[in-house]
């Protein structure tokens, strides 16, 4: 058992980061499926059917209507690349750009991209003996540079054919500065990165060579629609923020699960499958209510606040029989990504523990970094 798993969660976002918090999402999804928690001033959808329910009502936003983007963005060049994600806006602003996006992520072959990720490997050396560090460097760098390599962005490289790490560097940045736990200084160094990474995907853009990789594609298919040029290039970064902190806990999350059993020889694709339902990387979404409506047999209230755990679904008792990975979400927002997260997560791992990491060693060191929906390890060499 995990250190400090007898003692249950305080609430729903403690879950998110608690060393196991999978026996009190079983209870909420079994004793209270959909329920109003004071203390979060917010509703609570926990069994399958709840979440499946929130997920896809009509009136369901990913937004508060009146905060479009987190005050502590707004006016920025975070704050403007953030407002043109996909996956923050709803109805006309979504819709069109994410059919464009969903139809580019189903067209890539899934074996090229495989392919892509081993070489980027074999370009990243193993730079410090400590297993947590490298671990804890690898699932933040190689799934963004693999998303970069697709996306056809230039990746730099030194004298010896290492490839530099420097774009996964202000991905993190930038996720980071969209967090709720954000510091001024956070923040700070997020529009820094939102402002170099948007230079670096026009620059791709503007290069007589760039005709080929998933940028082409969606700026030949928005072009075709006539659609925001800036919009494009934000999404087309949105992909790497994406894979950013997602893929790391899905990552780190197969380690520690291999580290917690027999993990020699073991089928790395169908952990990672596995791992995304049971131990998922994305833990809870957010739903705001446009309108006042029914849900789930409760009268809700236009700007209402919803928090859908997605974690508890993936172990509602009634739906134990269901292979579904909750984390990649349902509905309008489900994520496009989601076969090319496992493929990249798989890869990550497979170089981890053919460059000697241990996941035994690393799942005696695991804690949780702070987040209110993400859970991703955070390895150290010390108990």
């Amino acid at each position: 058992m995990p250190p400090n798993a007898s003692l249950a969660p305080a609430d729903p976002i403690a879950a998110v980061t608690h060393a196991d918090p999978y026996p009190y999402y079983r209870d909420l999804a079994s004793t209270r499926p959909f329920y109003f928690d004071p203390a979060l001033k917010l509703w609570v959808a926990a069994s399958a059917a709840a979440v499946a329910e929130v997920l896809d009502h009509a009136d369901g936003r990913v937004r508060p209507a009146a905060q479009p983007v987190p005050p502590s963005l707004a006016g920025s060049a975070a704050g403007d690349l953030f407002g043109r994600l996909i996956r923050m806006n709803d109805g006309v602003a979504h819709a069109p750009l994410k059919a464009i996006v969903a139809r580019q992520m189903a067209a890539l072959d899934l074996s090229d991209a495989r392919s892509r990720a081993r070489a980027l490997a074999a370009a990243l050396p193993r730079v410090d003996h400590d297993d947590a560090h490298e671990a804890n460097r690898w699932m933040f760098t190689l799934p963004v540079l693999a998303i970069a390599d697709l996306l056809g962005l230039p990746l730099e490289r030194d004298t010896d054919g290492h490839v530099s790490t420097r774009v996964a560097g202000f991905v993190a940045t930038f996720a980071a500065a969209m967090s709720p736990l954000a510091s001024p200084a956070d923040v700070e160094a997020g529009v820094a990165a939102a402002q170099w990474l948007t230079r670096l995907a026009q620059t791709a853009e503007d290069r007589e060579t760039a005709d080929i990789g998933v940028l082409a594609a969606l700026a030949q298919a928005g072009g075709d629609s006539k659609m925001d040029p800036a919009t494009l290039t934000a999404n087309a970064i949105g992909l790497m923020i994406q894979s950013c902190e997602a893929t790391a806990g899905l990552i780190g999350n197969t380690l520690v699960y291999l580290g917690r059993s027999d993990w020699q020889g073991a089928d790395i694709g169908a952990s990672v499958d596995r791992v995304a339902r049971i131990d998922p990387p994305v833990q809870n979404t957010r739903r705001f209510m446009a309108a006042d409506a029914m849900l789930c047999g409760q009268q809700v209230k236009e700007g209402d606040a919803v928090l859908v755990l997605l974690a508890a679904a993936a172990h509602d008792p009634s739906s134990a029989a269901e292979e579904r990975a909750w984390t990649f979400g349902a509905g309008r927002h489900g994520c496009p990504g989601d076969a090319l997260a496992r493929v990249l997560a798989t890869c990550t791992v497979d170089a981890l523990l053919a460059r000697d990491v241990h996941p035994d060693r690393l799942a005696a060191g695991v804690r949780y970094r702070p987040s209110v929906n993400a859970r991703i390890p955070s390895f150290s060499s010390n108990n």
